[in-house]
Order: structure tokens, then C-alpha cells, then sequence
């Protein structure tokens, strides 16, 4: 076992670039739980507020200001306070009301003459309640004023009354929610997403290291002379590739444990689990792949960084798929890490074993054993070349 002993002290001796990805990848997961804390989805709900409206005009029965009357005391509540701008002021001060209404003498001729009429408000400063009953005041108004202009030879008791219909009319809002990763396991898809990153960096790094070593044309020449076959010689560098593998995803699957304990032991952590493994054979083979591809260790930091950066960047792992434009994830699609992350966010918002949720989970996971299929084959391409070569 002399292959797999030197592969072991090659990989313990680039142990720190090795453990620095792996406290990356920690450290993102223990920032992200604190930053992203499932919050209560909240909604706009109408809320009435305590108003006073004073109308100054001579006519008790105008059916303009009936009618904005009716608006407003259908929305809020109408406080009655005596028509004293003191009393106005005394009661905003105290909080008896939020918002006052002045519609001064004039105002009915200036707004059936066409002309520009004005209301008169009183309120606190920087009070949204004003901006919210401003609205509302306007929204009456305009609406009284299009069918008027659209019904010219309709009574202002008519038009007040179809106003006022139209403004009553309740839209009815059905909120249908997509299904997300946001809940009890978003922080847990969140760790998992970025384990792709972390795995698959340290996996190009040691294992290109490895093969990079073992592949200098010298050292190959040597180890042809000794009694080792080549047989026994590449058994070993398999074992070697495959338990530094399977101790990286086993360290990042204790890590989860310590910190999503109760959530991890779970169908949904053991699917989470299972997928992480089919990764950590997608990078198994890319890094192999890699790793017998280069000539020197100039463009193993370039490559690596590409490799991993560039997949996570556009295949969700750092940005949610959800936000990301379909150009890119069409792209994205030609690579393992977007069907990873794809089955990470089924996973997050798994609820129930049907075999419709299942399938899309397991067609990912199968779409990723593709790809390993296929970086082997091609691995196995470029060992048969350069051995035509040599």
C-alpha cells in the first residue's frame, strides 16, 4: 500500500488550503442561519382610523359631500369634533383623531364650475394617516368627477350613487404560494447549496494534487521499474481518491449534524444526505478528470476557482435559482451543480413522500450520475491518448 500511504501524506501536507474551504463553507452556513430566521409573512390589511369631518358649506344636502361622507365613514371612523380650529388642533394633539377634514364654503361652486377646488386638512407631522385619507379623498373625487363629465345629464344624487357603487366594489384576491425553500429547512438548503462550492474545491485541489504527482512523467517512469504492478499501482490510487472523497463529505455531513441536529435526522435530512453523496461523486470524477488533464500546478488554483466559482454562481448556489434569469439557467442546466441545487430546494419543500414530489428529487440525483458517467468516460478518453502518446 505504498501509493496509498504517499497519497495520504500528499493530501495531509496541502491540509491547510484543504481546511480553509472547509471553515468557508462553515462559516457561510452559521452566518446564513442567523441572517435568514423564517419570518411571519405579512400582508396589507385596511385599518380604520379616527377622522373629523367639518363641512362648511351652506347646503345640508349636497349629494357630492353626503357621498364623501358615506366613503370615508365606510373606511374609518368619523369622530365628531366641533367645527373650532383649536378643537381640531387640541384633539390631534391628544389623539382623538388622526386627520381632519375641512371642506370649506365654496367648495361645492368651485367644484361644479370645473374650477380648482380645494380641501382644507389638518394633521400631525409626518402622520401617514394623512396620506392615507389624502388618497382616499381623491380617489372619491375623481371617480365623481369621471361620471360626471361621462354622464352630463345625470342629478348629483345619481352620480353620488354610482360613485359610490363603483368604490364599494370588493376585488377578490386569491394569493396562491409557490412552493419555496423558506421554513423550517431553509437554512439547512442554504448549507447544503453552498456545500457544492466547499466539496468541490477541495476535491479539484487534493485530488489534482494527487494525480498531478503521481502523473510527472520521472515519477511514473520509476514506479514502472519497481515490482508494483500497474494494476496494483492505480487500485490504490482509486482507494485514495475515493476515501479522501468520501472523509470530506462525511466532514461536512458531521458539521450539518452538530448544526441542524433535530432537522437532519429526518426524511428530509437523509434525502439532503443522499444527495450530497451523488455530488460528492460528480466531483469525484470532474476532479479526476481534471486532475489528469493538466500538464502543471500553474492553472490548478485558475481552473479550480473557475470551475467551482463559475457553476455556483450561475447554477443557484450563491444566488437562489428563483431570481436568476432563464437565459442563464438554460446554461446553467449543462451543469451538476444546478440539478444539486434544484434537488436541495425539492427537498426544503418536501412535505410529503407522493411519488410526484419524490421523482423530481431522484430525476436530479439521476441526472447527476449522468454527468459522472460522462466525466469518466471522458477521463478515460484523455488516459488512452496520452498513453498512445507516451
Amino acid at each position: 500500500m505504498q501509493v496509498f500511504k504517499a497519497y495520504l501524506q500528499i493530501i495531509r501536507k496541502n491540509s491547510g488550503l484543504l481546511i480553509m474551504y472547509l471553515g468557508i463553507v462553515v462559516a457561510l452556513a452559521i452566518m446564513m442561519s442567523q441572517l435568514n430566521q423564517p419570518n411571519q409573512q405579512m400582508g396589507f390589511v385596511s385599518s380604520r382610523v379616527n377622522i373629523a369631518l367639518v363641512d362648511r358649506t351652506t347646503q345640508s344636502n349636497h349629494a357630492l359631500i353626503n357621498g364623501l361622507h358615506d366613503y370615508l365613514a365606510d373606511k374609518n371612523t368619523i369622530v365628531m369634533i366641533e367645527d373650532d380650529n383649536q378643537a381640531l388642533k387640541d384633539a390631534l394633539f391628544y389623539g382623538k383623531i388622526e386627520y381632519a377634514l375641512i371642506i370649506p364654503e365654496t367648495f361645492q361652486n368651485e367644484f361644479d364650475q370645473k374650477n380648482s377646488a380645494q380641501l382644507e386638512t389638518m394633521s400631525n407631522p409626518g402622520s401617514m394617516a394623512s396620506i392615507y385619507l389624502n388618497m382616499q379623498v381623491n380617489k372619491y373625487l375623481n371617480t365623481f368627477k369621471f361620471y360626471q363629465m361621462g354622464y352630463p345629464n345625470k342629478s348629483q344624487i345619481e352620480l353620488a350613487h354610482l360613485t359610490l357603487a363603483n368604490l364599494r366594489l370588493n376585488t377578490p384576491v386569491v394569493v396562491q404560494n409557490k412552493p419555496s425553500i423558506r421554513g423550517s429547512y431553509e437554512n439547512v438548503s442554504y448549507y447544503f447549496n453552498y456545500l457544492a462550492y466547499a466539496l468541490l474545491s477541495i476535491l479539484i485541489i487534493g485530488i489534482s494534487t494527487c494525480m498531478l504527482t503521481f502523473n510527472n512523467l520521472d515519477l511514473k517512469r520509476r514506479n514502472l521499474c519497481s515490482p508494483m504492478t500497474l494494476k496494483s499501482m492505480n487500485l490504490q490510487l482509486i482507494a485514495g481518491n475515493l476515501v479522501f472523497s468520501l472523509f470530506s463529505w462525511f466532514v461536512f455531513i458531521v458539521i450539518s449534524l452538530l448544526i441542524y441536529a433535530t432537522k437532519m435526522f429526518s426524511i428530509n435530512g437523509l434525502l439532503y444526505g443522499l444527495n450530497s453523496l451523488c455530488f460528492m461523486f460528480v466531483s469525484l470524477a470532474l476532479s479526476f478528470l481534471i486532475g489528469i488533464s493538466l500538464k502543471n500546478r500553474n492553472a490548478q488554483s485558475a481552473v479550480s476557482n473557475v470551475l467551482a466559482l463559475g457553476m455556483s454562481f450561475i447554477a443557484g448556489v450563491f444566488v437562489p435559482q428563483a431570481i436568476i434569469g432563464q437565459t442563464v439557467l438554460r446554461f446553467a442546466r449543462l451543469t451538476p451543480t444546478y440539478w444539486y441545487v434544484l434537488a436541495n430546494n425539492e427537498i426544503g419543500t418536501l412535505t410529503n413522500l407522493s411519488k410526484a414530489n419524490l421523482q423530481v428529487i431522484f430525476s436530479a440525483m439521476g441526472v447527476q450520475f449522468v454527468f459522472i458517467a460522462i466525466f469518466f468516460l471522458v477521463a478515460g478518453f484523455v488516459i488512452y491518448r496520452k498513453r498512445q502518446q507516451n
